[in-house]
């Protein structure tokens, strides 16, 4: 299976992603790292994993010893998977190839943004898109269309957070 990209906008090696039944299985054997899903790497090559699989009600990291996700944890993955997936629609396939050179590309913004995940760094993000200066119609629709998805991403996070601490005071 192909390597993913992460959200951070690195290349990094991940392990085969399957389907089995209703659970989405990654196998993190191949792995560099230590699967410990409280880490933002790890959290990162799940969510890519679910954008590029589709959303699942369980998730199951295959290590030497198997971890599922289910519940209110693997709803609020599926959700961040959500935002990655804007930001790659954004991009689109039938984009000039000026445009993906762009530097004040969506997934270029969004690469500063998920540099700071947990906590994107959407200032940074909006601070670089500031500099730029729209030459023509179609790259001020682009500005605009990335100014919206920074927008729709930073409230989607801020909902997935105040999900997920509510669910944490519930004691799930």
């Amino acid at each position: 299976m192909e390597s993913l990209t992460v959200m951070l906008g690195k290349k990094q090696k991940s392990s085969p992603i399957s389907v089995e039944d209703d659970v989405l299985c990654i196998d993190c054997r191949g792995c560099r790292a230590v699967p410990e899903i409280r880490s933002p790497d790890c959290i990162r090559c799940i969510v890519r994993c679910i954008s590029q699989s589709g959303n699942a009600e369980r998730i199951k990291l295959r290590t030497s010893r198997d971890l599922e996700i289910s519940g209110p944890a693997a709803e609020i993955l599926c959700e961040l998977s959500f935002l990655d997936r804007t930001a790659d629609n954004m991009n689109g396939h039938n984009k000039p190839r000026s445009c993906a050179n762009c530097e004040y590309s969506c997934d270029r913004i969004f690469d500063i943004a998920w540099q700071g995940f947990p906590d994107p760094y959407f200032e940074s993000a909006r601070g670089k898109l500031m500099r730029f200066r729209a030459e023509d119609q179609m790259c001020s629709t682009c500005l605009q269309k990335t100014y919206r998805a920074l927008d729709q991403a930073e409230l989607g996070l801020k909902n997935i957070k105040k999900k997920a601490a509510l669910t944490a005071a519930r004691g799930r």
